[in-house]
């Protein structure tokens, strides 16, 4: 099994889907709007190619043989010495072809090795620090800001002979529904810090990633609003885990809970303005007795 962002550890299945969209690239119209009908001439395309690895095609490994749409190209005796010509140019042709494309995989295979390093495998309970990259942070915040690199978090699975190690993520983590299985491109190891040569330097600090997105907060019902000026409106918002919050006509012009109250007041959905407009004493008793976090002291309900 291949880790997410590493697609070299699949090779087979990226060129081959890379190959599908450069034979479609080069046959498709420019509006793109005949690409379906060129599908069945790609597979046959692809399916009649020599594989490198195999050495065999795709077509001969099922049916037995390659079947061919040129099958009139073939040198003969009798015909034209034109003819003739022409068929061994084609054929000669494709061999050259098949031969260069051999060359550059060899190629390409050596220049992808030649600078690759040999990194020593990390070992179960061994600490690193992992690459943000690819993962799925907080949005609205600066990506050239972001730190490079979060934790450290501690090996739980090790793999060394597929460069692939599952690490102990954080809830934080686990509620966006990130796979705690990387590849060792994507870790950095951890080195504790030398209290001798750097005293009290130790990062106790973790980075915030806030709540997760789909943690999302729903509106169960309005239960009044207040008039903060002439022109100004706001509603105490019950929120379905139990919090009420004071929240302008900006924010809840859009909610069906908006509707509800205007009809229970007698009015129709966009006739807010006509809401009775309370004094400030009584705005403030209906911010104190619905808030949950106040309480009122006995004085007070002894004089009521």
């Amino acid at each position: 099994m291949s880790t997410s962002f590493h697609p070299q550890t699949d090779g087979a299945s990226e060129r081959g889907i890379r190959s599908v969209g450069q034979i479609l690239r080069t046959m498709v119209r420019p509006d793109q709007k005949d690409w379906c009908i060129k599908i069945p001439l790609t597979e046959f395309a692809i399916n009649s190619n020599i594989s490198s690895s195999t050495g065999f095609a795709p077509f001969e490994l099922n049916y037995g043989y390659i079947p061919s749409l040129s099958n009139g190209i073939k040198p003969q005796d009798s015909a034209h010495p034109g003819v003739r010509q022409f068929a061994e140019r084609a054929i000669n042709n494709l061999q050259i072809a098949h031969d260069a494309i051999i060359e550059s995989r060899v190629v390409q295979t050596y220049q992808a090795n030649r600078l690759r390093r040999r990194v020593d495998p990390y070992a179960i309970g061994d600490k690193v620090y992992l690459s943000t990259e690819n993962l799925n942070l907080p949005k609205g915040r600066a990506k050239k800001l972001l730190p490079k690199y979060i934790g450290p978090y501690k090996i739980i699975a090790s793999k060394p002979e597929a460069s692939r190690y599952t690490i102990e993520l954080p809830k934080e983590l686990k509620q966006r529904r990130i796979y705690p299985t990387f590849h060792e491109s994507k870790l950095k190891p951890f080195y504790k810090n030398d209290d001798r040569i750097f005293p009290r330097r130790e990062v106790h600090m973790y980075y915030d990633f806030g709540d997760a997105e789909e943690n999302e907060y729903l509106v169960d019902s309005i239960l009044t609003h207040r008039w903060v000026n002439t022109n100004t409106i706001e509603f105490l918002i019950q929120w379905n885990l139990g919090d009420t919050t004071w929240e302008p006509y900006s924010e809840c012009k859009d909610l069906e809970a908006l509707d509800r109250y205007l009809e229970l007041q007698g009015l129709a959905s966009d006739d807010w303005r006509n809401l009775s407009r309370a004094n400030a004493r009584e705005t403030q008793t209906t911010q104190r007795s619905s808030s949950r976090k106040s309480y009122r002291l006995p004085s007070e309900t002894s004089g009521k």
